[in-house]
């Protein structure tokens, strides 16, 4: 750790104690993503209301600390080096149904808000229940599957300037949309929320049986009991990532703990104690070989957090 990350836990722990707020210390992060690989966190919170998670922010904001908003642990790839300064586990969970809009924290699962939408008889988010991540993560990479995205259904976000504090309101013409792209990407805007929604209404039963059979390809098709982090790559425009990694022969290839997915092609799973820096180098070995095979430069879908080293971040 350098000198100027020691200085900013330092103050963090200061502000934290002047606030009485409770940071805890050096905490794996491995168990908390679905790849179960990855180092620890410098200092972490579980906030559970939106008030709480503003104050976390701007917490380490005010101590010149970096924060990560960490969701359900999907979609990320931890570095074996940990994440510096504050992890903030989001457990902002709240919902609340008004017509055929559903109003939700951003810490509040996917799976659980297409339940609460099969029960209320809202249809047209059957699509989502493949999305195993958080409402906040869904919005924040315009998460989709089976033809659906977020973009579609979002009617607004509410986001936080991690460097200002300023609050906003954002439509979904104002979060630079487009495939699994967005400008919180690129920009220190926290979720704290999200309205969306249903496009339609149906029969409880029947919405249910479309979302079972949603539930029954995802089993079909992807490595769910296998460590893994959802799809690693973007679809290439026309193509799929996965028809190309497998076309490259690269189906059950193995780097040190992590390997391609006999599966699907575009899943890389792990051994248990593995390391992330293994799943870096297979996905850059996937990627390089995809690219002299049939020139297509696949991009990543999942998100290398944390401490990686400098050639690499």
């Amino acid at each position: 750790m350098t000198a100027t990350a020691k200085e900013a836990l330092r103050a963090l722990d200061a502000v934290a104690a002047e606030r009485g707020l409770a940071l805890e210390r050096d905490v794996p992060l491995a168990p908390l993503t679905t790849l179960r690989v990855g180092g620890a966190a410098d200092r972490l919170a579980t906030p559970r209301t939106t008030d709480e998670l503003r104050a976390l922010v701007t917490l380490a904001a005010d101590a010149g600390a970096p924060v990560f908003v960490l969701g359900k642990g999907s979609d990320v790839v931890v570095a074996d080096a940990g994440i510096r300064g504050l992890v903030l586990r989001n457990r902002v969970d709240e919902l609340a149904i008004d017509g055929q809009r559903i109003r939700g924290g951003s810490g509040a699962a996917m799976a659980t808000i297409v339940k609460r939408a099969t029960e209320a008889g809202l249809a047209g988010l059957e699509w989502a229940i493949s999305i195993p991540g958080s409402l906040g993560g869904a919005v924040w990479a315009n998460a989709g599957a089976h033809g659906g995205e977020m973009s579609q259904v979002l009617v607004s976000v509410e986001v936080l300037d991690a460097r200002s504090g300023s609050v906003d309101e954002l439509s979904p013409a104002a979060c630079g949309y487009a495939y699994r792209e967005s400008r919180f990407k690129h920009e220190p805007l926290v979720i704290l929320g999200a309205t969306i929604e249903a496009p339609g209404r149906d029969d409880p039963a029947a919405i249910a049986a479309r979302v079972a059979e949603h539930q029954r390809v995802r089993r079909d098709t992807q490595p769910l009991a296998d460590q893994n982090a959802g799809s690693v790559f973007r679809n290439p425009p026309g193509d799929h990532s996965g028809r190309l990694i497998e076309a490259a022969g690269l189906k059950g290839r193995r780097i040190g703990s992590a390997r391609v997915s006999e599966k699907h092609a575009n899943f890389l799973v792990t051994d248990r104690g593995g390391s992330a820096a293994d799943v870096r180098s297979l996905g850059d070995h996937v990627r390089a070989t995809v690219l002299a095979r049939f020139g297509v430069e696949l991009r990543y879908e999942i998100e290398f957090v944390g401490a990686w080293p400098e050639a690499q971040a």
